[in-house]
């Protein structure tokens, strides 16, 4: 995108930005978009990167701002402060585009002034301002007080650590379809096309620099697939072999299902509550040659859909608070409330209860969440086991007790091998 069209773009991000300040949900915002590809990226560049600095660009307007403004201008100058403390293009260059965005925003002529002493005077104050805001924990960490409490009462003096990684933008990680070629041979692919990269999991790779989906080498013939590796181990854990009946309930966006479809030819059943969200399941196994029965159902409403036949493994990826995964979607902390836990736990247990009468004799259901929080993880899985005598923990990899819970993490170790990977909680039951 050039510098001269930078003015337009942000024009439209303020816009989505000062959406989002009012509750939008971001994603939404970010599908409702309109123009060429290349303006979308940018503006979805320019969101990703403003909410992930969300109250530290607050702060900072609210410090600089003598007066109260307009929403749309106040969303404008933080959108801007946030451009310039990012530096991926000459300040010079951004304040001037930036003040004439607000030119398009208020025909007020005073604005443009306004806004251009307000980013002139940040650029003056910059290190000194950022000091000072940053003294409060919520500027720091990038989330409301309670969030904060909460990642501190898990994670205890890793918080600060875990909060530094989920303000980073996301890796790229890609699961190799191992029915086409194998995770060396894609990896060889990579290294002559001079795509730097490092292993992950069984199947994954780390690219060091992200390309959007449709320039990844073989993503379009099928050969691989975007899923972060924490998501990656689902399929591992459940053990699937030839011939199993298997369930993968919630199932939507499809990469934990398609994974399943890799590792073996099952009699497989995806279930998903959206329609919009499960035609994206069949677009998914589609490119990856595969296939298997998608129904569009609330899977905890077993008599809409069940026909009497039990399984022999269950995936059970259950709604949750996401947050594990704050560092793709950075307005988590920021929509979420604190009874959200407690409510989503009560949901997660009625999914439990309902989907295990399904499961046969001798057969195993992984439960998996995107969550750090106990209630939704150890909590509930302890409660569960406690209340039925048929339901035993089985131990699995790294994994001695039956649970597995993964911190996020961005780690490249030095034998070209990542640890980088996304927050979750799993527990494997076995019906005895």
């Amino acid at each position: 995108m050039s510098v001269n069209s930078l003015h337009s773009v942000v024009s439209v991000a303020t816009k989505v930005w000062m959406q989002i300040l009012r509750g939008a949900p971001l994603d939404k915002e970010l599908s409702n978009l309109e123009g060429s590809k290349e303006i979308k990226s940018a503006v979805q560049s320019i969101i990703y990167t403003t909410q992930r600095n969300r109250a530290l660009a607050i702060a900072l307007s609210n410090k600089l701002m003598e007066r109260k403004s307009k929403p749309v201008i106040e969303a404008l100058i933080q959108v801007s402060l946030v451009q310039i403390i990012e530096g991926r293009r000459s300040v010079f260059a951004i304040v001037n585009e930036c003040v004439k965005a607000s030119k398009f925003l208020d025909k007020n002529p005073r604005v443009s002034g306004f806004v251009n002493a307000v980013l002139r005077r940040f650029c003056r104050e910059k290190d000194e301002l950022i000091k000072q805001v940053s003294k409060d924990e919520t500027v720091l960490f990038n989330a409301p007080n309670w969030w904060i409490k909460r990642y501190q009462d898990v994670f205890g003096t890793d918080s600060k650590e875990v909060f530094e990684v989920q303000k980073k933008h996301p890796p790229m990680t890609l699961r190799v379809n191992q029915r086409k070629l194998s995770r060396g041979d894609y990896k060889a692919k990579l290294d002559t096309l001079a795509i730097e990269s490092s292993l992950v999991g069984d199947d994954g790779i780390v690219l060091k620099k992200p390309v959007r989906v449709e320039q990844i080498p073989g993503f379009m013939d099928g050969e691989v697939s975007v899923q972060d590796a924490g998501s990656q181990l689902a399929a591992k854990i459940l053990g699937v072999k030839n011939g199993m009946r298997v369930l993968d309930a919630c199932s939507a966006p499809g990469g934990k299902t398609a994974h399943l479809a890799e590792i073996a030819d099952l009699d497989l059943l995806a279930l998903e509550i959206d329609p919009l969200r499960a035609g994206r399941i069949h677009e998914n196994l589609s490119r990856l040659g595969l296939s298997c029965e998608v129904k569009v159902s609330d899977s905890g409403n077993v008599d809409k859909w069940w026909d009497g036949e039990k399984f022999d493994r269950i995936l059970l990826d259950a709604p949750c608070t996401a947050s594990g995964i704050v560092r793709r979607h950075p307005d988590i902390p920021w929509v979420r409330r604190p009874e959200d836990i407690q409510n989503l736990a009560k949901e997660q247990n009625r999914l439990l209860e309902n989907l295990w009468p399904l499961l046969a004799k001798g057969g195993r259901l992984l439960y998996a969440v995107c969550s750090v929080f106990p209630e939704e993880g150890v909590n509930q899985i302890s409660n569960f086991i406690s209340t039925h005598s048929d339901a035993v923990m089985v131990p699995f990899c790294n994994a001695p007790k039956g649970y597995l819970r993964l911190k996020p993490s961005d780690e490249v170790r030095e034998n070209g091998t990542s640890d980088c990977h996304d927050g979750f909680f799993y527990a494997l039951i076995e019906k005895s």
